[in-house]
Formats: structure tokens, C-alpha cells, sequence
């Protein structure tokens, strides 16, 4: 096994979660043979800058986890936008099997990607979906949808918000000024809250939950 693969499994057993719980031997074996894919992948697709295990653990596993921990206990549907390398959802797959984790991805190549490290890693409720979001149909009531690394992310936030509008929870990763985008599209029946990603000064996770 690589070195940087061990490292992986040192730093996932030593450090934890941001919301203080550890990662159990079998997550640790599952999120660190993701990295090696990753990492084995990048050459050709260039699917992250981030390929130290620190920075890569830091980065890509921490904040999937946080956004994790912060899922809906009615929610039994995950549907990650842009997936791209698959942060978050590739992660949610490994840390909640009980959740149906879709993951929408535009370029072909990367959904190759996708498709093999969840065969790899055997992960049954992973589905790959090629195709650009717009394409996507309403999601359910029981839906999450998160959305991380889309181009465009500002103007693109009507058609995310439109996609997500029956949806529970949606989960949109980015800088404090794409709140007030948010909130300007907002309607009564939603709650909106941006969280400061644990260990970052300028990174934030804007929680948006529909009213009950």
C-alpha cells in the first residue's frame, strides 16, 4: 500500500470528525481507499488540487462529514450536484449507508470515475447519474440536496433553488456573500442558516430547510 494511503488511515484514525466523533475501522478503510482512487484518478482528470493526505482530509472528508452531521433525520434521499470527485456525496455514502445517495455529474469521464470507485468500494446505494442538473427533475419531499463545486455557483442559484423547491434540506457550500443570493430567492415557507465550516475562517455551509 502506498505511504500516503497509510498516512490517510493514521490521520483518519487519529483525528476524528469536526463534531467530535471518531471514524469506525471500516469507515476508515472505505473513506481512505476512496483517497487512494482519488488520488489514482487525478492524473488523467484532474479531479483535485488537494492530493496531500492532510490537505485532502481536511478539505474534502471534514466538510463532507460536517454537512453530514447535519442532515435531516427525515431525510432518506441525497442528491449531490456537480458532484465532480464526489465531495460530499461520495462521503455521505460511506458514513450513512442507510441513505440513497444520488450523485449528478456532467462530464462523462468523471462519472466514469464516480461509477468505479462506488463498485470498488461497493457501495450499493450510490447511483451515478450523468447529466447536467438543470436536466434533473423535482426531487421529493424526503430529499437533501447539497451542492459544492458547481461553475457559477451565484447565478446558478435559481435553478438550484427551483430544483430543491419540495425537497427538505439543501445544503450549498460557499462564501458568506452567497447568502444574501440566497436569501433574496427565499420565500416564507424556508429556514436559512449559514454555518461556519469548524477550522475555517471564510468557508461556509448554508443550511436551507423547508418550513413545517
Amino acid at each position: 500500500m502506498a505511504p500516503e494511503v497509510e498516512m490517510m488511515k493514521d490521520i483518519l484514525r487519529k483525528s476524528g470528525r469536526l463534531d467530535g466523533k471518531g471514524f469506525s475501522e471500516a469507515e476508515t478503510g472505505l473513506l481512505s481507499k476512496y483517497y487512494e482512487l482519488v488520488v489514482k484518478w487525478n492524473k488523467r482528470l484532474h479531479l483535485t488540487t488537494m492530493t496531500k493526505p492532510q490537505e485532502f482530509f481536511e478539505r474534502h472528508i471534514l466538510e463532507s462529514a460536517f454537512s453530514e452531521s447535519l442532515i435531516l433525520p427525515s431525510v432518506n434521499q441525497v442528491w449531490d450536484l456537480g458532484s465532480g470527485l464526489g465531495v460530499p456525496g461520495m462521503v455521505i455514502a460511506i458514513l450513512r449507508a442507510d441513505l440513497d445517495v444520488r450523485l449528478v455529474e456532467a462530464s462523462r469521464n468523471k462519472a466514469l470515475f464516480l461509477e468505479e470507485a462506488a463498485a470498488h468500494m461497493n457501495l450499493k446505494n450510490v447511483k451515478v447519474i450523468e447529466s447536467r442538473f438543470e436536466a434533473i427533475e423535482g426531487l421529493s419531499e424526503e430529499s437533501c440536496l447539497t451542492v459544492r463545486a458547481i461553475e457559477r455557483m451565484e447565478k446558478m442559484i435559481p435553478e438550484i433553488l427551483c430544483l430543491g423547491a419540495k425537497a427538505s434540506q439543501l445544503l450549498i457550500f460557499g462564501a458568506k456573500s452567497l447568502e444574501k443570493s440566497v436569501r433574496a430567492l427565499i420565500n416564507d415557507q424556508r429556514k436559512i442558516e449559514s454555518l461556519l465550516i469548524p477550522g475555517s475562517n471564510q468557508r461556509y455551509v448554508i443550511n436551507i430547510l423547508r418550513s413545517t
